[in-house]
């Protein structure tokens, strides 16, 4: 399939831990051709730690930072091998030069999933920081009604992926992205 995503532009993935950005970001590539980013593992290449090292660590203030940095520099240096399909952290909206970034980088879709499924998702959540040690459903809960706004702000397009496989999630945004690089 021909790529609907320009050169130097991407489809960025946002949503909550469990959303499957990552496994749709994958899907995506494959059909697509293009490159698959993921703004975590990045971070943790650059860094030489994975994420609830740098959250122990270093705090999560820190880590916000390095994905403004990240967001920067995709922004600041577009090419082939810097575009494609980006997916990003939970997190990543809530500082707001972020979500300026994320909307210039191309077409942001935002994956909503309800918290039966989000709780279904993230039940091993050992690498997921703000799950461990504390009342999952509670947090979700909280990053629900704090992140939703956020994301809302942000996106160009809201999909429920709730009961969609990856696949079908894929073809939705590819839609999506026909028409909104056209």
């Amino acid at each position: 399939m021909k790529s609907p995503v320009p050169c130097g532009r991407s489809i960025v993935l946002i949503g909550l831990m469990g959303c499957g950005k990552s496994t749709v970001g994958r899907e995506l590539s494959r059909a697509t051709g293009l490159p698959f980013l993921d703004t975590d593992l990045l971070i943790e290449e650059q860094v030489g730690m994975e994420i609830p090292r740098i959250f122990a660590e270093r705090g999560e203030s820190h880590f916000r930072a390095l994905e403004t940095t990240l967001l920067s520099y995709l922004r600041d240096h577009p090419s082939p091998r810097s575009s494609g399909i980006i997916a990003t952290g939970g997190g990543i909206v809530l500082h707001p030069k972020n979500r300026s970034i994320l909307r210039l980088l191309g077409l942001v879709v935002w994956l909503d999933v309800d918290l039966p499924n989000l709780l279904a998702r993230t039940v091993r959540a050992q690498n997921r920081p703000l799950l461990c040690n504390t009342d999952r459903e509670a947090k979700l809960r909280e990053l629900i009604a704090t992140r939703n706004p956020l994301y809302e702000q942000t996106a160009h397009v809201r999909i429920n992926s709730s009961e969609l496989k990856a696949s079908q999630v894929a073809d939705i945004i590819l839609q999506h992205a026909k028409n909104f690089f056209a």
